[in-house]
């Protein structure tokens, strides 16, 4: 018999070795390694043996399923196909492995073909996790943006495909809803190693090292946790940083518009405004404009950025105070609105120490405070 024309390739491939050799009985070890392989790869299991089957195809709700298992026939032929592989390891590998078995030609290819007949029925098998399908569940315009939810996703990942449905995500991001992908990351990043949160890094850092894609940019900030951007290559983060600062420094809001009319992309550095490598170049920055005497660029401070300021900074740095003082003494109400609101929130903080250490430097500008005359140009509600 033509045993090669009867066998799927990859199991001839398996064998062909040994039994053209006539060492029959390591042909039938080497295609029953071959099926085991197999069963491992489509169950995502480590195992072998009898552990091996009982694990892919036993129980109530089998990781590999050779049918819809709906009706009692089909549960019978589920149960069916596990005792057989149980018994190719019981009464066929474990007997050639652990003793001397001598086998002839009819019954290698007996057993060989055997052998083939279950790979592929362990190949038609339906695996409850699918690549695609799980990446279309987390793109999923219903996704629900809650941690419960994205746990439950996450259980259904096999550890090994993590990083694969990692790397798709991140591929398809121009379709995600960055909130909801947020939570997905974070879900799955609790339960990765530190190897694949490494593998991960690395991915993100490659592309912002290059990218000049906005969106790109953004579905970063907005995706990933916060706590994962100071993990990043330095060279990306140090790039991307200077992007957005930037931006920040050409920024304008104006009340005619009631809207961000330049500096927009910019805005996105507060998503990451505590972990920022450039945090003493930013508020430079912020500075210079708030001391301009365009309204535009103050107006766009006081918009996006000047409540953070405590959540940066321990204390007021030293040029941020000069701005402050500078700006209560022109006797502009938006530089005195901007510290009481600091004081309001940190007072909700209760932290004593943080109170006093934003509150000191302006004491006696705000006691001396003098609102000028306004322009309705210089209105801005809040």
């Amino acid at each position: 018999m033509n045993l090669e024309t009867k066998l799927e390739p990859a199991l001839w491939d398996a064998v062909r070795a040994s039994y053209e050799a006539r060492n029959y009985a390591a042909a039938i070890l080497d295609a029953i390694h071959s099926l085991s392989d197999l069963i491992r790869e489509r169950a995502d299991l480590d195992s072998d043996g009898v552990p091996l089957v009982g694990a892919a195809f036993g129980g109530n709700t089998p990781r590999l399923k050779v049918n819809r298992l709906r009706t009692e026939s089909e549960q019978n032929i589920q149960r069916g196909v596990e005792a057989l592989l149980r018994g190719v390891y019981q009464a066929i590998r474990n007997p050639r492995s652990h003793g001397k078995c001598v086998d002839e030609e009819r019954d290698a290819v007996a057993i060989i073909l055997f052998v083939d007949f279950l790979m592929r029925t362990v190949g038609k098998s339906k695996n409850p996790f699918s690549l695609e399908t799980i990446v279309e569940r987390i793109l999923d315009r219903d996704f629900v943006p809650t941690k419960q939810y994205a746990d439950l996703v996450v259980s259904r990942i096999p550890q090994s495909k993590r990083m694969a449905v990692c790397r798709e995500v991140f591929g398809r991001r121009a379709r995600a809803d960055s909130q909801k992908v947020r939570c997905f990351f974070e879900a799955v990043l609790a339960v990765m190693s530190e190897d694949e949160r490494e593998e991960l890094l690395s991915i993100v850092s490659d592309e912002l090292t290059t990218t000049d894609d906005q969106r790109t940019i953004l579905f970063v900030l907005q995706a990933l946790p916060n706590s994962f951007w100071p993990q990043l290559d330095e060279v990306a983060r140090l790039r991307i940083e200077n992007k957005l600062i930037d931006s920040v420094r050409d920024g304008q809001w104006t009340e005619q518009t009631s809207g961000c009319t330049a500096g927009s992309f910019g805005t996105w550095i507060t998503n990451i405004r505590k972990e920022l490598t450039l945090k003493s170049e930013l508020w430079l920055v912020l500075g210079t404009k708030l001391t301009s005497n365009d309204e535009g660029s103050k107006t766009y401070v006081f918009k996006y950025f000047i409540s953070k300021a405590p959540e940066v900074f321990e204390e007021p740095p030293k040029h941020l105070i000069r701005t402050m003082i500078s700006g209560l003494r022109s006797g502009d109400v938006r530089f005195k609105d901007a510290i009481e609101r600091w004081m309001e929130d940190l007072d909700w903080s209760g932290d004593d120490s943080a109170v006093d250490a934003w509150s000191r430097p302006f004491q006696k500008a705000l006691a001396s405070f003098q609102p000028r005359a306004s322009t309705q140009d210089e209105e801005v509600p809040f």
